[in-house]
């Protein structure tokens, strides 16, 4: 019930917000000591299956040429992210992640920080290459892909339906990636499955009733929110480390 629970806790979050499931969800899950492999597997399972209908959702919203060139991207950074894990000390990696993600966060949420004077400055189609590479690399070191993307449309002054639409329409890409390489890699297992099978009608209530709250929270806000847990975020990523 525990496990479910947090995994139906990461789900809200990602529907309302567009990202922060498995930065929400797995030290959850750590706390209460379950496998490893398998939390990551039904994180990443559950990302995905969440990410369908909200880039449905926003498809209005959704640029598909930013989300091809993120795609991309994310992929050539997946072996970047591994081979850091593999070669470098994971935990320093952690603290500085989560000091940067401080640093931003409380700046941009405590000092008025204007995205529009940042996001003119970003309008060559290569930052959404190295965006994805940046969400590729986090995304396969430490599951936290969405945290470069949602600093990116922070800094491009993406509207609340842009930020949730482009978000979901990458994880949406990129899961198809990550929940295979999973399966292949031996992370599934029955108990996946069961807890699965339990997991996607609690999912078919939850998904409607966050979508009315994110309803509620307009663009302003939006960004507000955005900061605040990407501070969150990385206080929890330097506890990680």
């Amino acid at each position: 019930m525990l496990v479910i629970l947090i995994i139906l806790f990461g789900a809200f979050i990602r529907t309302v917000f567009g990202f922060g499931d498995a930065l929400a969800a797995m030290p959850l899950l750590t706390l209460i000591s379950f496998d490893l492999k398998t939390s990551t597997a039904l994180i990443g399972v559950t990302g995905f299956l969440v990410a369908i209908p909200a880039a449905f959702k926003y498809r209005t919203s959704i640029n598909w040429a930013v989300i091809r060139r993120m795609v991309i991207g994310s992929i050539l950074g997946i072996p970047v992210g591994i081979a850091l894990v593999k070669y470098s000390s994971a935990a320093t990696v952690a603290r500085v992640l989560g000091g940067f993600l401080i640093i931003y966060g409380l700046y941009s949420f405590f000092n008025s920080f204007r995205v529009r004077k940042v996001s003119t400055q970003l309008d060559s189609n290569w930052w959404d290459y190295f965006f994805g590479l940046i969400s590729g690399l986090l995304g396969s070191a430490y599951n936290s892909h969405g945290v470069a993307i949602a600093i990116y449309g922070t800094l491009k002054n993406w509207t609340a339906d842009e930020f949730r639409g482009i978000l979901q329409a990458h994880f949406m890409c990129v899961g198809v990636i990550v929940v295979s390489s999973q399966a292949v890699s031996g992370f599934w297992n029955m108990e996946v499955v069961k807890i699965l099978l339990i997991s996607i009608p609690l999912l078919l209530i939850l998904i409607p009733f966050a979508n009315w709250v994110s309803k509620k929270i307009n663009s302003v806000q939006m960004v507000k929110y955005v900061y605040a847990m990407l501070t969150l975020f990385g206080v929890m990523l330097i506890i990680k480390g």
